[in-house]
């Protein structure tokens, strides 16, 4: 009876997080945009492994970066704000309860700890122009879709689009465009 019991759970766990993935999937998948313009990449050049005329920028409170590396933007969390979620996971692991709770959560915080850097990529050929428009950086892409970087995301309640400094939003769109002009 108990590896009835055993064989059953696992079979129940392996069944909940499949069924996690699909409706985490489904969720990206529709709520993307740009979807056939973006791809991810989860490891980040950090800033000594930039070349020439790329741009790393932050936003306002460094809960956010974009970098322009080679021929491709890539936008997603901070390394600081990363750091700060990987924390926040570690620490709460401690008080997770045994039995079928506790393996899901545990599977669900090493799932997201380890995705957590994950940057969204968006390719210069696809893009056909950047501009700094209502406090927010946009893309027009070549097949004639418009994307506010960041859309309506949001951290620590603020809305990201807007949190970057002009100045430093059009320093990074006039190293898109010299890179651009230059391919």
């Amino acid at each position: 009876m108990s590896s009835s019991r055993r064989l059953l759970g696992g079979i129940i766990r392996l069944a909940l997080v499949v069924l996690a993935v699909v409706f985490v999937g489904r969720y990206f998948m529709r709520h993307s945009p740009g979807r056939n313009h973006v791809r991810v990449q989860t490891e980040v050049p950090p800033p000594e492994a930039l070349g020439p005329g790329d741009v790393h920028i932050y936003s306002a409170d460094t809960s956010v970066d974009l970098i322009l590396q080679g021929d491709k933007i890539l936008a997603g969390l901070s390394p600081q704000t990363v750091a700060k979620v990987k924390i926040s996971i570690d620490s709460s692991a401690s008080g997770d309860t045994s039995g079928l709770g506790g393996s899901i959560s545990q599977i669900v915080k090493k799932s997201v700890a380890g995705a957590i850097g994950t940057h969204a990529v968006f390719p210069l050929a696809d893009i056909r122009d950047i501009r700094y428009e209502s406090g927010q950086i946009v893309f027009d892409w070549k097949d004639g879709g418009k994307h506010q970087l960041f859309g309506n995301t949001k951290v620590n309640g603020n809305k990201v689009s807007n949190s970057f400094r002009p100045d430093d939003a059009q320093r990074f769109i006039d190293a898109v465009k010299a890179r651009m002009e230059a391919k």
